[in-house]
């Protein structure tokens, strides 16, 4: 069985167990079961109804924008420091020293200065109006000395030093489940910022396509207006009226066909993107949906510490992606006013070739009438026309040979564009793929952590209960363990003093014995004397009378009664001190009996006084 120490240990506001005394009973009692407490304030539920999600595929650039005073204050508002690793440490270091000081023996001399400590350095937890595990715990052990009065326990060594081996091997098997824990947590996390790493990479070189397209569009743009201010050039000279018609329709049809196809091009991506983010917003819908459920679930289940700084972390991290959106969306709406400022572009682009185009028309209105003149003046400019002419055949050759060779490169590199954005477009459905496969993965590890954790606590409970039983049955049995031998200490300390003191009356009896026995003694042998000196006496006696026969028998009758005389004494004597010697026996076992009497009754009293103290307790 556990040895619990026999005061209130001091502990920190963290959701740990605190050893306490019942006051009704006397008995000590282990750490009751208490529900786990969060570390952190509670969070309300998040909305993300006014974000607007960013949409998958389209580019995206992570700028890094200049924050003014106000925004700089605000983040650094926001910034919440990291608690759960604090948290963590610190319920490590309490089970770790629950574990190698509470259960080692405490002299009970020492309880009341000790709980009065406890009482001195945590009037701030006692104070408190929160009804937390810990008040409730802690509050049986600050109590009042006239309700607390605890009986000076006495334990065996052997009972001291039993070591609870069911218990720590549980213990050290929780242990190892919480660092496997924390190890796939950790691996979780590397997996989701490599994932994340691969997401940028993407970005980025979308981001890089998508400005190689930009680029290659205003080239092209570039040279077909050179290309018509070459035409228009070419034009003001003087040219015949086919030529201009031939020359001038294919590079209106050419310049429409380029102004139109990027118009197509935007209108098609941006139907795609809106598609996309209708997709991603249904689908951050259901998301939320379930986040709700299982928060309600959470809130209805009572969670580990371990479970609510994994809560947090992902929180955490939930409101970082926030921000990531927020700054992907700011991005599209940039990306968006550039292509509002390319498509304004392209319609001045319009505008000014509709110009050159009205410019060019004047010009053959011109031409018209300066033919007319030509052909007035046929005769005198002939040689001047067909040699214009043959340079004007020769240079629409090389016109339409570099244009051919220009659209052919266009084309080209049209061709590798497309290819490029289909590829890019494949790997990003690719990964989308991955990750929403890494997500179910997530998902379904997570249930199953949850699932552990239920049956941790579980059994956990079940254990502290039986604890709990087994700890104040034998702190019942304990307590009458001491009463017991507190009585019989007393009863024997009493007889003790009692057999010393009887001890000590006996030794001066036997002492007075042995005087009286040493007395009769000397009186045997002062009779054993007086009978020899009789004896002698008598054979005197009767040498005197064989002697003298001739005396007279008045002097020998006055002989025999001195003799008779003096026996008698020595026989009164005698008797007389062997009448004193009995009467002295005779008082000794007097004494004796009166001595057991008392004995007797002593016995009786220190049981009834036991059986009183044992009822009072």
């Amino acid at each position: 069985m556990l040895t619990t120490s026999n005061y209130p240990r001091r502990c920190r506001t963290s959701g740990t167990s605190v050893i306490g005394v019942s006051p009704s009973s006397g008995t000590l009692l282990t750490r009751p079961k208490l529900s786990l407490r969060s570390y952190t304030k509670p969070r309300a539920a998040y909305n993300f109804s006014h974000i607007e999600n960013a949409p998958f595929g389209r580019p995206k650039r992570f700028r890094a924008r200049k924050m003014s005073s106000l925004q700089k204050m605000d983040v650094g508002k926001k910034k919440i420091p990291d608690y759960t690793e604090t948290a963590y440490r610190e319920a490590v270091s309490k089970l770790k020293y629950l574990l190698a000081e509470s259960y080692t023996p405490r002299s009970t001399g020492k309880i009341h200065r000790e709980r009065n400590i406890y009482r001195r350095s945590n009037l701030r937890l006692h104070e408190s109006a929160e009804d937390t595990d810990d008040r409730s715990a802690v509050s049986e052990c600050i109590s009042s000395p006239e309700k607390v009065r605890l009986q000076p326990s006495i334990l065996t060594a052997e009972d001291s030093q039993l070591t609870p081996r069911e218990l720590t091997s549980f213990i050290m098997r929780q242990e190892q489940y919480i660092e496997q824990l924390e190890q796939e947590s950790r691996y979780c996390k590397d997996e989701l910022k490599n994932l994340l790493g691969k997401i940028r990479q993407v970005v980025a070189e979308n981001e890089a396509l998508h400005h190689k397209n930009k680029t290659g569009l205003l080239k092209a743009f570039l040279t077909e207006y050179e290309s018509c201010d070459e035409v228009k050039k070419v034009d003001s000279k003087s040219l015949p009226s086919t030529d201009l018609d031939v020359q001038s329709s294919p590079g209106k049809k050419i310049k429409l066909q380029r102004m139109d196809g990027p118009a197509i091009m935007y209108e098609s991506r941006i139907s795609e993107l809106e598609a996309q983010l209708t997709q991603a917003r249904i689908e951050l819908k259901k998301a939320l949906d379930e986040k709700t459920t299982n928060l309600k679930k959470m809130d209805t289940v009572t969670a580990s510490p371990e479970s609510v700084i994994q809560l947090e972390q992902v929180m955490r991290e939930k409101r970082e992606t926030n921000t990531k959106l927020e700054e992907t969306l700011k991005n599209l709406q940039a990306a968006r006013e550039r292509e509002t400022d390319a498509s304004q572009k392209a319609k001045r682009a319009m505008d000014s070739a509709q110009q050159a185009e009205f410019e060019k028309s004047q010009a053959e209105a011109e031409i018209r009438r300066l033919k007319d003149e030509l052909e007035r003046q046929r005769e005198k400019i002939r040689e001047a026309t067909q040699d214009a002419c043959r340079r004007l055949a020769e240079e629409r050759h090389q016109v339409e040979r570099r244009y051919g060779h220009q659209m052919e490169q266009l084309s080209a590199d049209v061709a590798t564009h497309w290819d490029a954005a289909s590829k890019s477009q494949l790997e990003i459905e690719k990964q989308r793929r991955e990750i929403l496969d890494l997500k179910r993965e997530l998902n379904q590890k997570q249930a199953f952590i949850e699932d552990l954790k239920k049956e941790m606590l579980s059994k956990t409970s079940s254990l502290q209960s039986d604890l709990t039983q087994l700890s104040a049955e034998k702190d019942a049995v304990e307590q009458e363990l001491a009463t017991a031998k507190l009585g019989a200490e007393r009863g024997e300390r009493h007889a003790r003093q009692e057999q010393s003191r009887w001890q000590a009356e006996i030794n001066s009896y036997k002492q007075r014995i042995e005087r009286a026995d040493a007395d009769i003694v000397h009186c045997r042998r002062e009779n054993l004397r007086l009978t020899e000196q009789i004896a002698s006496l008598e054979k005197e006696l009767n040498m005197t009378r064989i002697i003298h026969v001739e005396t007279t028998a008045t002097p020998r009758k006055d002989k025999d009664k001195d003799v008779t005389s003096m026996i008698t004494d020595m026989e009164g004597k005698h008797a007389a001190q062997v009448g004193g010697l009995e009467d002295a026996i005779s008082n000794q076992a007097k004494l004796i009996s009166q001595l057991t009497a008392e004995c007797q009754s002593l016995t009786q009293r220190l049981e009834a006084s036991n059986h009183t103290h044992k009822g009072c307790c």
